[in-house]
């Protein structure tokens, strides 16, 4: 009986190996394709909104920065007379430090900043404000407590920004998100409030 080449076990052995390489070799070109899929459609979006929650973040802490630095002030609104030193008012040093902040960092800016004044009675808790002018008067014999609100409303740009196509305006992912963050602290010298 005559065997044949091909029908032998080592033959057959080597038949098997070849095609078990040809199958991993695919799967292994394959992979750049689905990982380059995957980056797309999960990676990347999650790079966006991790930038935007930092931008946002730096945000939310100008507003705090400025009312922690606008509530030290001697006068809310207008700059004191005779007083040694450089006193700037409450209203200036809360635009200045926001505009400061943010003057370091891309993506992110602040559109307005406003600074208020919140009035809480301290004998039954009810608040009023705030208000965005200077007070006629301030209970200073321990009647009321006043904070300085400052709100800075601006924009968080997303890392990349898709344009056109079908998903249309999306704040956050083909436009940037708009925002209105609070910073709230006591002002220390209440009876610069008047001015």
């Amino acid at each position: 009986m005559k065997m044949d080449n091909n029908n032998t076990p080592s033959a057959v052995k080597q038949k098997l190996q070849t095609r078990t390489r040809r199958s991993q070799g695919t799967s292994i070109a394959e992979l750049a394709g689905i990982l380059l899929v995957l980056f797309i459609f999960f990676a990347f979006p999650l790079m966006n909104l991790c930038a935007l929650g930092l931008r946002s973040s730096l945000l939310i802490s100008s507003a705090k920065e400025a009312s922690i630095r606008a509530s030290k002030s001697l006068t809310y609104s207008v700059a004191p007379s005779g007083v040694a030193g450089n006193n700037v008012p409450a209203i200036q040093v809360a635009q200045e430090t926001v505009k400061a902040y943010l003057a370091n960092f891309n993506g992110v800016k602040a559109t307005s900043v406003q600074v208020g004044i919140v009035t809480v009675n301290n004998s039954n808790g009810t608040k009023s404000g705030p208000v965005y002018s200077a007070l006629p008067t301030t209970d200073t014999t321990f009647g009321n407590t006043y904070y300085l609100d400052v709100v800075v409303t601006g924009q968080a740009e997303p890392l990349a920004s898709y344009s056109g196509g079908m998903l249309g305006s999306i704040p956050g992912l083909t436009s940037p998100i708009q925002l209105v963050c609070h910073g709230q602290r006591v002002f220390e010298n209440p009876k610069g409030l008047t001015l």
